[in-house]
């Protein structure tokens, strides 16, 4: 059961370190983050806030390198559009006819 009281500053990070291979093990299989806090927590091996350990895991993740870098030469550039201009639109050179002068006739 949780305590009332915080954590000493980077206490946090010290308790994720002491269980980061079994945290990467139940993340392997497929566990969420929710469920190994949970796990832990009733272990007694992590006394700290989910929160806490939710932002631990996303900068962890934006820690690992991708697993095979692109090489500069293969990377694929964006293509470049071509900047809009408004548009101005034209009259017809001829009026709309009068609709009670035209003979339908000629409009089929």
């Amino acid at each position: 059961m949780p305590s009332s009281r915080r954590l000493r500053k980077h206490m946090a990070m010290i308790e994720y370190k002491a269980c980061k291979e079994e945290v990467d093990a139940l993340l392997a299989q497929d566990f969420n983050s929710k469920l190994i806090h949970e796990k832990l927590t009733k272990e007694g091996r992590f006394t700290m806030a989910y929160p806490s350990f939710s932002q631990i895991l996303r900068k962890a993740e934006n820690k690992i390198p991708s697993a095979r870098p692109v090489p500069a030469e293969s990377r694929q550039t964006p293509p470049v559009r071509p900047q809009r201009r408004p548009g101005i639109i034209s009259a017809d050179p001829e009026p709309f006819p009068d609709p009670r002068n035209i003979d339908p006739k000629t409009l089929i």
